[in-house]
């Protein structure tokens, strides 16, 4: 082993550039970055969909942007219905310890062959890298590896999270990366994570200085002021009461601007006057989409960061958050770039004095941005990331 680049594995549900959702992103922009000084591994599966996690990419080894990626086949597809049917026996509802296992195996994604590999492979890590609790993959590697283990939990109060078999996985890392303050005042209030090594690693936020705004209204034909909703538009994730809200506001007052979505659709039949979907954007696009907008709208309950969030503050896009997300409201009071709502009145108010007081929005976008750039520039979070793999090796 190479004393100057000492080898770590990486362990996460799905992995690469087509891969939407917030714990998969934080765990390749934070491999892609450590390739200076490590020589990284992830563990990972065939699957491109977290509903099926049916196989869609070539099984075996690549290497992508300096990380040597392992794809491992999901075993089983998911049914989505009869998996939340059978979580619906045992939220709140006595059950077994065999129940939540096998809540766990039908949550997947299902890859023994995974574990397996990690299992044979783990003692020439120096550190193995857990992310997100909730997954097969973490629990069974966690058992199979975790003597130099580090979760990354990406947690927020669900159901699953009161589970006794968490409270077992728990007790398994060497140490935890939490993304805000909020997900580990969260994990201590259900877990003894004792004196393990813990820090708030966060994540990056890298944007562009000047996003073609001018030219994604040209393409999209959007010719006025605009909300925003970033993501994937699920109810789960807060999108049909934020839909409600807005139609509600809309009724009662003129000249409202229109609410544009972008991201992966999973509400049924989505029409609405005054709401527009623009589909799955690139990148690119999706930045001056945030960057051009007067508005960014989080509606979600369950964050754990909230890329979307950061990154329209450091546009200086203010935004208009779930009050129930301890992380979001965390953000809201920490920036005083963002306000916060608890039903459909105080989200009519909120955005009401955000359309009306440009003061105010500008006032809030410096705001934003200055809080991005203090604590979520990647040079500072790469250091708390090395900092904290160096304290679960001691």
């Amino acid at each position: 082993m190479s004393a100057a680049r000492p080898e770590v594995a990486f362990v996460v549900q799905r992995y690469g550039p087509k891969v939407t959702g917030g714990s998969e992103t934080l765990a390749r922009e934070v491999a892609e970055r450590l390739v200076a000084s490590h020589r990284v591994s992830v563990f990972t599966t065939c699957a491109l969909d977290y509903v099926t996690w049916r196989n869609e990419l070539p099984e075996g080894e690549a290497q992508e942007r300096g990380v040597l990626v392992r794809r491992f086949p999901v075993e089983e597809e998911r049914d989505l219905d009869a998996f939340n049917a059978f979580s619906d026996t045992l939220y709140d509802r006595p059950h077994t310890a065999d129940d939540e296992r096998e809540w766990l195996r039908r949550q997947g994604p299902c890859v023994p062959r995974l574990v397996e590999a990690l299992g044979r492979e783990a003692a020439r890590f120096e550190v193995v890298v857990f992310f997100t609790y909730l997954y097969y993959p973490t629990y069974w590697g966690l058992k199979a590896a975790g003597a130099r283990s580090v979760l990354v939990p990406t947690a927020h109060d669900e159901p699953p999270l009161r589970f006794d078999v968490y409270r077992e996985l728990f007790a398994l890392p060497r140490a935890f990366a939490f993304l805000t303050p909020a997900e580990e005042r969260l994990v201590r209030r259900r877990f003894a994570l004792g004196e393990r090594p813990a820090t708030v690693a966060g994540m990056g936020v890298g944007v562009s200085a000047a996003p073609d705004v001018a030219g994604f209204c040209t393409r999209h034909r959007i010719t006025g002021p605009y909300l925003i909703y970033a993501g994937r538009i699920d109810a789960g994730k807060g999108c049909a009461q934020m839909l409600e809200f807005y139609e509600h506001f809309r009724s009662a007052r003129e000249n409202v601007p229109e609410l544009v979505l972008i991201g992966r659709m999973a509400l049924k039949d989505l029409r609405q006057p005054g709401v527009r979907y623009l589909g799955y954007l690139p990148d690119e696009e999706k930045e001056a989409a945030l960057a051009g907008a007067c508005v960014v709208v989080c509606p979600s309950p369950y964050e754990s960061l909230s890329i979307v969030l950061l990154e329209a503050l450091a546009h200086g896009t203010p935004g208009l958050v779930n009050e129930r997300s301890e992380v979001l409201k965390d953000h809201c009071l920490g920036s005083n770039a963002a306000l916060f709502y608890g039903n459909a009145e105080e989200f009519g108010e909120a955005l009401d004095l955000l359309l009306r007081d440009s003061r105010l929005r500008a006032a809030m976008g410096g705001n934003g941005r200055a809080y991005v750039r203090e604590r979520y520039r990647w040079e500072v979070v790469i250091e708390r990331w090395r900092s904290l793999m160096a304290a679960a090796i001691r």
